[in-house]
């Protein structure tokens, strides 16, 4: 906690106990009333204090290091290879924590491959530029794809050197399937063998500092660190963030395509309805049940009834069973799609991975997003919808309430 935070907290306390010895000598409601927005009202302050201090330290420390790296005359700009882990939107947030750190190095990103779910039944590496936009994520960050970073390498008998594997040996010793499987897929796609000079352990409890000084010499970098390290890039808006998802785009033909979906989405329902407003709901049941169906009913209809207006509601989860869909239908006032409608549609050009993609997309061009919380799934969608000033977003409530939050660029989390 800063001086000022502290030193506010302070005349908060004398504010709040000359108020209340006040209120009893008097008894009034005048006091009582006084006393609640004073409350409120020091409470919203120091939120909004505490809040602006978390984004301030990310971007002081961002700010920091980036003028360390351009002050170092004995520096070259290296090539930043990270590992990414888990399913599509968890390697996502690896990306962008390491874009993050490419920022703060002033490191030459390269662009990772992407792997499908494991419940996929597809395999192999999903290219990252088929399905979004370098051209605008080339304002956000400096970066090569893998193709050409090999294009750039010295490269006799098939060979490709890295300079530096670096990696936090004790948290990762675990995760090494994620290591071969990157590098066995690369290299049978580009018929290469990645040779590394030198091993690095990063420690446990890694820091800024400990990173650049042990990356500083290296002239290309292949780094491990565990899916949890730097977390405080997400813990609260900064501007490394924000500018990243300001230019993270899917490209103009999935785009594209997506419209399209959209205006058929109508379809699905009677033909007598005004369907105007369509709003989508991220539904996480199945391989991880964020929340009880119920719940997710609870929130939608504390939606509808504080106001929040849309005509139909396309239902996000490939795993509704019949009785999850009865219950549905049973409790929403409004119209509504699902993801297996859609789906059976396009099943013939669309697997699964791609699929995922186009929904994401819909949620990102529908006026209303409802999100799932605790989900990189949902996450994408709503940094992108919020930076992006892409229509409204809720996330949904966990407790017994289920009052959805209204996000927006002062509180949104990647979760």
């Amino acid at each position: 906690m800063n001086c000022k935070t502290r030193l506010y907290l302070q005349c908060f306390r004398t504010t709040t106990s000359s108020i209340i010895t006040s209120m009893f000598k008097k008894t009034s409601f005048v006091s009582l009333l006084l006393l609640f927005f004073v409350t409120i009202s020091s409470v919203t302050y120091l939120h909004l204090t505490i809040y602006q201090s978390k984004k301030i330290r990310i971007d002081q420390s961002i700010q920091q290091i980036l003028n360390k790296s351009q002050l170092s005359s004995d520096r070259i700009r290296p090539y930043f290879w990270c590992i990414n882990h888990y399913g599509p939107n968890n390697q996502l947030k690896d990306f962008f924590k390491c874009t993050i750190l490419a920022i703060m190095f002033n490191y030459t990103l390269i662009i990772p491959p992407l792997y499908p779910h494991y419940n996929d039944r597809i395999r192999g590496i999903q290219w990252f530029e088929h399905f979004y936009d370098l051209d605008q994520l080339s304002s956000a960050v400096q970066f090569v794809t893998l193709e050409e970073f090999f294009k750039e390498k010295r490269i006799e008998n098939n060979k490709v050197p890295i300079d530096c594997y670096l990696r936090q040996t004790d948290l990762v010793k675990g995760r090494t399937w994620y290591v071969h499987n990157t590098l066995n897929s690369v290299q049978r796609a580009f018929r290469i063998q990645i040779q590394f000079k030198q091993t690095v352990d990063l420690s446990r409890y890694l820091n800024y500092q400990e990173l650049f000084d042990k990356s500083r010499m290296c002239s290309s970098i292949f780094l491990h660190i565990h899916y949890t390290t730097f977390h405080q890039f997400f813990l609260s808006p900064n501007n490394a963030l924000q500018k990243i998802f300001e230019h993270f785009h899917r490209n103009s033909l999935i785009q594209r395509m997506t419209s399209q979906l959209i205006r058929s989405i109508p379809t699905f329902l009677p033909r007598n309805l005004s369907l105007t407003t369509l709003a989508v709901i991220h539904i996480r049941l199945g391989d991880f049940n964020v929340m009880s169906l119920s719940m997710y009913i609870r929130n939608i209809l504390h939606l509808i009834k504080t106001g929040v207006r849309f005509t139909h509601l396309h239902v996000m989860c490939p795993n509704l069973n019949p009785s999850q869909l009865k219950e549905l239908k049973d409790n929403l006032p409004i119209p509504f799609t699902t993801s297996q409608q859609i789906l059976s549609q396009v099943r013939s050009i669309f697997d699964e991975y791609l699929f995922d993609i186009f929904e994401q997309e819909i949620a990102l061009q529908a006026p209303i997003f409802i999100a799932s919380p605790w989900t990189t799934y949902s996450a994408t969608i709503i940094m992108q919808k919020v930076y992006q000033d892409k229509g409204i977003v809720y996330v949904l409530s966990r407790n017994g309430r289920g009052k959805p939050l209204l996000v927006t660029k002062k509180n949104v989390k990647y979760f």
